[in-house]
């Protein structure tokens, strides 16, 4: 390494040398360039060091920001409890039934535990005396009352049926949260207004949240065509399709707090 004494003694020489006024031009310019040389020497290691530390400052990676943990629910144990409509009857692919677009939200969010009782065809009653009914549930998806709609159960009778239902899962799941789905029936009958209408307040009056599907089944893009092929066999004019499972996925999931995606 050259001494910067060393350099500020020779610029001091060549300085005095250069107030001579008995040099002649060609040794003042003589003079001026080893002045420069010096300089330039003696500033080598200041521009080497400010380089390194550009460099390094370049190369070194901002650090990450922490994760944040996904949010969790509070539904380790859950319940769809349904007809051909939660079976996922006439969405293309399983996959795409509301049921299954909901459980994948669900068990993102930490759910551990997810039990169906459904059956295609299936009144409120076959289910409601299903003997498989799992015991401290988080929360209870019930998806039933369009089969009554079109066999025309009495409203009293489907009343008593229903109350007794969620009475019977409270029973064994004290905790439980509610999610009651309205039926997926022509909302302009008077059936189809009656039953919602009971599934509301039953719903209600056990501290529970009543979800509106008339408007989504209302919407044609939801429903058919007819004799698509889908996993479960041929479409037809009734049954949500695939838009229409994820309308209702996206409504139910939007009354838990999950991410209304697919």
């Amino acid at each position: 390494m050259i001494d910067k004494h060393v350099h500020v003694t020779a610029c001091q020489n060549v300085l005095n040398a250069y107030g001579d006024t008995r040099m002649s031009l060609r040794q003042k310019i003589t003079i001026t360039l080893v002045l420069i040389v010096v300089v330039a020497v003696a500033l080598v290691p200041a521009i080497q060091s400010i380089i390194s530390s550009n460099s390094q400052a370049a190369e070194t990676p901002p650090s990450a920001a922490p994760a944040e943990p996904a949010a969790r629910n509070n539904f380790d144990r859950v319940l769809f409890a349904g007809d051909s409509i939660s079976v996922g009857r006439d969405a293309h692919a399983l996959p795409e039934s509301f049921r299954a677009i909901t459980s994948r939200h669900l068990k993102a969010a930490g759910t551990e535990s997810i039990t169906t009782i459904a059956k295609s065809g299936a009144k409120l009653n076959y289910i409601a005396h299903s003997k498989s009914l799992p015991a401290d549930l988080d929360l209870a998806i019930i998806e039933l009352g369009t089969n009554d709609a079109g066999a025309k159960t009495p409203t009293v009778t489907f009343r008593k049926e229903y109350r007794d239902y969620l009475e019977r899962i409270r029973s064994v799941s004290p905790s439980v949260h509610f999610v009651c789905l309205g039926v997926w029936y022509r909302p302009e009958t008077q059936i189809a207004q009656d039953l919602d209408t009971v599934i509301q307040q039953s719903c209600e009056a056990s501290s529970g949240t009543f979800v509106s599907l008339s408007d989504l089944y209302s919407n044609a893009k939801n429903r058919g065509p007819r004799g698509i092929q889908t996993w479960n066999g041929k479409s037809d004019l009734f049954h949500p399709n695939t838009a229409g499972h994820l309308a209702i996925a996206k409504r139910l999931l939007q009354e838990l707090s999950l991410p209304a995606t697919s």
